[in-house]
């Protein structure tokens, strides 16, 4: 073979140097002679591919010079690490950590030259970005964090756009992106077994140059002592210990000194993020009172609350409740209001068993507290008008009652009134539900009338008529007793009712006073 080149050349250096006397003898080393397929369709649309090599599979004239290169091909190629699958997939979430340092000028201070600021480079290997951070450091008085965003870095020197990959970057090298030159000094754990498994050497690494001004600062922050020490603030640490820890305390408030008054039982809220209380009411069903249970909102409540004054001073010390404050069967006045603690949840018990180590919790009785059950007067009446309709009637009952009776009547009965359930006399169908509660005050005759709540009826309810003398239908003469009826029917301003029945203590007083009720029957 090294013979037939050598007669080939030197017949060729015989021949004259016209086109079509030149051979390429170097086209007969090649294993093939296929020429690349450059024209294709893509979706239907014809393309061509300059990257294709030319005869022989050979690179065509400036064709390697003009491909940007990848990590991807420095990666071994093994069914772990991605070679039945793409780069994106295979290196997803690995990251090369580097560490590095730039030397930044400074020209207005005369106690240092430069200024040297630590770095942390990021190589993502799924696509080439990379990715400059700088930690923060406290009172450093300069913009930290991202210094270069997460993206290729092209490099400075490079005509085609290419970009940094993985052989550029290693220990004890230096890199430059877009005009800063970064020093390498170390790497993680992690980027130094990777590049050992590609073959790549990686240095043992050295440490940062000292910072003149950093050295300068801890000297003076080590100089610096607090001539006059304050207290610690821990109330972030307690927030962060205790946020959503609450104490939860069962209280009675004993309310009956006063007009009105009865006893309420009420909740108790501590939380031990901010040594904050709310006190919520134990409203039962039935019981007349607003559905309103918020007695107290959550804020800081003082020991000993000052009449006009918007706060305390926060020198005073113990001047808010604490959790010490709060022991069972302990009197506390809460804002003024006498609270006798009763019981607590198991949360409660548990945070005070571990913290002061106590272990029995009597709980106070809320029955010792419970008011003693008055009797309603009309019921009390209706008792003695029973015992009274035992004893037999003498002959002053027999006769007549007269003027002077009648009033005696009123007087003897001011204040009480009988119950009527009555209904509407309408053909409406939003009106034929309604049920009314009718009041005739036996003192005067006046009358009012109460409508009952009744859900999912779309009525509100309540007071439908004031109290009051009405008139009847014919304007002259107003409503009596007499008048007052199972059956009955009464207009009341142009509105029919129709009484259907009464309570057991209007039954029982009108058959005790036929006199009055003329047209009751048993």
């Amino acid at each position: 073979m090294h013979d037939t080149d050598a007669t080939a050349k030197g017949l060729l250096k015989k021949l004259p140097l016209l086109p079509g006397h030149t051979f390429d003898f170097e086209k007969l080393s090649l294993a093939n002679h296929r020429k690349s397929h450059a024209f294709d369709f893509c979706n239907t649309v014809s393309v061509f591919s300059g990257e294709k090599p030319g005869i022989g599979g050979k690179d065509l004239f400036g064709q390697k010079e003009a491909k940007i290169a990848t990590s991807v091909e420095q990666y071994p190629h093994s069914n772990a690490l991605g070679e039945c699958v793409p780069a994106w997939l295979a290196f997803d979430r690995k990251v090369l950590r580097f560490y590095a340092y730039f030397q930044e000028a400074v020209h207005e201070k005369r106690e240092e030259q430069y200024r040297v600021r630590k770095v942390n480079i990021y190589f993502y290997l799924e696509d080439d970005t990379i990715h400059v951070s700088e930690p923060k450091y406290p009172n450093s008085g300069i913009p930290q964090g991202t210094l270069i965003r997460r993206h290729r870095i092209p490099k400075n020197n490079s005509a085609i756009g290419q970009h940094y990959t993985i052989t550029d970057l290693n220990v004890e090298k230096e890199v430059t992106f877009y005009g800063r030159t970064f020093k390498l000094v170390g790497c993680d754990q992690f980027t130094r077994e990777f590049l050992t498994n590609l073959k790549i050497k990686v240095p043992t690494g050295s440490e940062f140059p000292p910072d003149q001004y950093q050295i300068q600062r801890k000297e003076l922050l080590s100089r610096m002592k607090a001539t006059r020490p304050c207290v610690p603030n821990t109330s972030l640490k307690k927030f962060l210990e205790n946020d959503r820890h609450v104490l939860r305390f069962y209280c009675i408030w004993d309310d009956t000194n006063t007009v009105f008054g009865d006893i309420r039982h009420m909740v108790v809220h501590y939380y031990l993020s901010d040594d904050t209380i709310d006190i919520h009411e134990s409203i039962p069903s039935n019981s007349g009172r607003q559905p309103n249970s918020m007695f107290l909102r959550r804020c800081k409540l003082p020991k000993h609350a000052t009449p006009g004054a918007s706060s305390l001073s926060a020198t005073i010390p113990d001047v808010y409740f604490t959790e010490r404050d709060f022991t069972l069967g302990a009197v506390l006045h809460l804002n003024g209001r006498p609270f006798v603690i009763c019981d607590c949840d198991e949360f409660t018990k548990e945070y005070y068993r571990e913290k002061y180590g106590l272990e029995t919790f009597d709980p106070v009785r809320p029955e010792d507290y419970d008011e003693i059950p008055i009797e309603d007067p009309v019921q009390e009446l209706a008792k003695q008008n029973r015992v009274e309709s035992m004893v037999p009637n003498t002959a002053s009952n027999n006769q007549a009652a007269s003027s002077s009776e009648k009033k005696g009547f009123r007087k003897t009965y001011d204040g009480l009134f009988l119950r009527y359930l009555a209904v509407l006399k309408t053909t409406k169908q939003v009106d034929c539900d309604r049920k009314f509660v009718i009041s005739l005050y036996l003192a005067d005759d006046s009358i009012s009338v109460f409508e009952p709540h009744q859900r999912n009826s779309g009525i509100m309810g309540g007071k439908f008529l004031e109290k009051g003398k009405i008139k009847k239908p014919d304007g002259v003469s107003f409503y009596e007793s007499s008048d007052f009826y199972i059956g009955a029917e009464l207009t009341f301003h142009s509105h029919t009712f129709i009484i259907r029945s009464a309570d057991e203590y209007a039954l029982v007083f009108m058959s005790q006073h036929s006199e009055e009720f003329p047209h009751f029957k048993k």
